[in-house]
């Protein structure tokens, strides 16, 4: 009676801190809904888990008379489990448990039950277990007086702490309680400590780290690129109106330099050497001009930033004496302003 009240003591006092940390996560997330991330993980911590564990099964001083052949009421034990978390408050869990040589015999655990999980902090939580076990014994010596009975149902508690390596890996220490063993000397309770490793599957491959999101402003200063030069002379072969890769190579950095500086206008003046008559001069020359204006425009430059003129040969562009030919006459030139 006094184990199954501590039992359930146990279980209560377990029950009510995962009930009370589960309306305090509840509580902190409606009222920081609007604040930046914290510490509390975000991803879905539910999915199976296995798990294998070292230990020590023990009996207690009182009944290691009830144990034959039991020096020191001591048998290695090891665990393997594995179970379902609903949540990180609430799973199931299904084990088998083997110990050596306890009282001349081998024991075999097959235990299946509930296990409720009290996070503690981010990485530390505690845990409590409650479940059946059914016991199986090799006897290894059927003629002694003293064996336990082949087959038994055990009532079980569990006590632990659980820390989180990643978010799938964690390490384990824990204790469980075995009530009411069978041997044909009386009934003994077995308690059993152990270590172990749990992988849960489908969890974030990334560490367990705490990590708070900080929103940074990086201002960056931006500049008005500087003309490099304020005025361009694309030159044409005779007769040719049409834009040449020359002349669109040097557009290009009159394009950028004017959106890059919006309060730079351009003044468009369109030539032609002696050659021809002044009539068709006056036609290439003035074909010139627009064609640059409308390939300054189809690229984003606002015609109310254009200023285009022809003057023909009547006001020629003033060259070294030395030059004697007309092609810098045969162009159009562009005047930033």
């Amino acid at each position: 009676m006094k184990l199954k009240s501590l039992s359930l003591s146990v279980l209560a006092a377990l029950s009510l801190g995962v009930a009370t940390s589960a309306m305090a996560a509840d509580a902190t997330t409606s009222t920081t809904a609007t604040a930046p991330a914290q510490t509390a993980p975000s991803y879905d911590q539910s999915g199976f888990w296995v798990g294998g564990a070292l230990g020590m099964g023990y009996v207690s001083h009182n009944d290691i008379s009830k144990f034959e052949g039991s020096k020191n009421g001591e048998a290695p034990s090891v665990k393997l489990n594995a179970g379902y978390d609903f949540n990180k408050y609430f799973g199931l869990y299904g084990s088998y448990d083997y110990m050596h040589d306890l009282g001349n015999a081998d024991l075999h655990l097959a235990t299946l039950g509930m296990k409720g999980n009290l996070p503690l902090t981010q990485k530390l939580s505690a845990f409590g277990k409650v479940g059946a076990t059914y016991i199986y014994a090799d006897n290894k010596d059927a003629d002694q007086v003293f064996h336990m009975k082949s087959d038994s149902f055990s009532p079980t508690v569990g006590l632990g702490l659980s820390y989180q390596i990643t978010h799938a890996l964690s390490t384990q220490i824990g204790a469980d309680y075995y009530q009411d063993l069978r041997t044909t000397n009386g009934h003994a309770d077995l308690t059993q400590a152990y270590w172990g490793m749990t992988y849960k599957f489908g969890q974030p491959a990334t560490p367990m780290v705490v990590t708070n999101n900080v929103e940074v402003v990086k201002e960056v200063a931006v500049e008005s690129q500087v003309p490099t030069r304020s005025s361009y002379v694309l030159p044409y072969q005779n007769g040719q109106t049409k834009l040449n890769d020359y002349g669109r190579y040097n557009l290009g950095e009159v394009i950028a330099t004017m959106q890059a500086n919006p309060e730079v206008n351009a003044q468009i003046i369109g030539r032609a050497d002696k050659v021809g008559s002044a009539a068709i001069n006056e036609k290439v020359s003035a074909e010139r001009a627009a064609n640059v204006a409308n390939y300054l425009e189809a690229n984003g430059i606002d015609a109310s930033r254009l200023t285009v003129s022809s003057v023909s040969y009547n006001d020629p562009i003033k060259t070294d004496a030395a030059t004697k030919t007309n092609y810098v006459q045969r162009s159009v030139q562009i005047i930033l302003k």
